[in-house]
């Protein structure tokens, strides 16, 4: 039998979509624990309809929105031999029970993932999720040379199906990651579930066929939950990550490198969310500033740094330039240290003071455009810039023997 699990809180507009998709599937012998946590809309009227109509849906009625409990509840719950997660504003094609279980069954998988597709809720068009392009089964032994493209299925619990045995086991080893995670939403949690079970898998079967409809509007879990805290998840999901591929014997220059490019496109999608935010001009410079001048921060960039990362940060350290005012100097040199560590990382206050007043330079230095930056010192040199300019030129020069 299989448990399909779902906590549903303000849904109203989707639950019934989701119900649907559940009650409607070709493999019948299921379970499905509903938590109804508290909604302030109709959401626990529609689940209560559709209760009434089928023995298999366990509803649990809770009387505020809880957090942090899923795995522990499942564990204590579940009556499936297999486990499936499904968020409640998501919905299912009808074929998807019956097509993850048949490689547990008969092939003997840990895990079964299907393909994916993205509903835009506002515009109502639908995507392919982003995926790698895997199918059949992998082994633990193949996680070396396809981590790269197994680890864009990692991200999420949805469009899976776990082995309860395992997915038991490793709830005590997450314990102590999951706290850390705590303080950031939980942001990743799911990712760091799907590490820890991965280690556990002998044979992983990916499914291409899309089953599972995954929605996306500006109300989601994710969003409403941006915080500058979730930087201690980075840091914690990375050093997760990296023992991943060490316990799974992947530690190829490839797959590192590719870990510390996941944590720097977090970190840029962290600064994109807080320049869409609803905070003052100054708060989203002065944010972004703390971030960028944090120690754990400045210690990746001294391990990591590349053109990836640069690629990755340009355009919201870019938006900080143009937007600051005449205080926010020194929020932008913690942003350019982090951008240019080779340039800013120790020049002098009065050099960095006269350049940033220079919208010209400052805007060659952060589109990486050195030779017209060199181009545009040896124009405008005079005998009361000249030592700012020596000095940046020996930084400059430094910085395009590097590349």
């Amino acid at each position: 039998m299989i448990t399909i699990y779902t906590q549903a809180y303000n849904v109203e507009p989707y639950i019934e979509q989701c119900i649907k998709s559940v009650i409607s599937q070709t493999y019948r012998e299921f379970e499905w624990l509903l938590i109804e946590n508290g909604s302030t809309d109709k959401t626990r009227e529609i689940i209560k309809r559709y209760v009434q109509s089928d023995n298999r849906i366990k509803v649990t009625y809770f009387d505020e929105n809880r957090t942090g409990f899923s795995n522990d509840y499942i564990r204590d719950n579940a009556n499936g031999e297999y486990i499936v997660k499904l968020d409640s504003d998501d919905w299912l094609e009808p074929e998807y029970l019956e097509k993850l279980i048949y490689p547990m069954e008969h092939e003997n998988a840990d895990i079964s993932i299907c393909g994916a597709l993205d509903y835009e809720q506002e515009t109502g068009k639908e995507t392919l999720h982003e995926y790698g392009d895997l199918e059949g089964i992998y082994h633990a032994e193949d996680i070396r040379t396809h981590f790269i493209d197994m680890r864009s299925y990692f991200g999420t619990y949805w469009g899976k199906m776990f082995r309860k045995e395992l997915f038991c086991r490793i709830l005590p080893k997450i314990r102590e990651a999951e706290e850390k995670l705590k303080a950031g939403n939980y942001y990743g949690g799911d990712n760091l579930f799907m590490l820890f079970y991965i280690q556990e898998c002998k044979s992983i079967m990916f499914i291409k066929k899309s089953m599972y409809h995954y929605r996306i509007h500006k109300s989601g879990y994710a969003t409403r939950t941006i915080s500058t805290k979730r930087l201690e998840c980075f840091f914690e999901l990375r050093n997760i990550e990296k023992q991943f591929l060490e316990n799974c014997n992947a530690q190829t220059k490839a797959n590192e490198l590719f870990v510390d490019v996941i944590f720097w496109e977090s970190m840029g999608q962290l600064f994109k969310h807080i320049i869409r935010g609803e905070w003052s001009t100054e708060k989203k410079i002065k944010t972004i500033s703390d971030i960028c001048s944090e120690p754990k921060v400045k210690k990746i960039t001294g391990e990591t740094y590349n053109s990836k990362v640069r690629a990755i940060l340009v355009n919201y350290i870019a938006w900080c330039y143009m937007n600051m005012g005449n205080e926010d100097g020194e929020y932008i040199r913690n942003m350019m240290v982090l951008l240019e560590p080779s340039i800013y990382d120790s020049i002098s206050d009065e050099t960095y003071e006269w350049m940033r007043k220079d919208q010209i330079l400052m805007s060659y230095i952060i589109m990486g455009e050195y030779l017209n930056a060199q181009t545009y010192l040896d124009q405008m040199k005079t005998a009361d810039n000249e030592c700012y300019i020596k000095e940046l030129e020996i930084r400059l020069g430094s910085d395009m023997e590097k590349r």
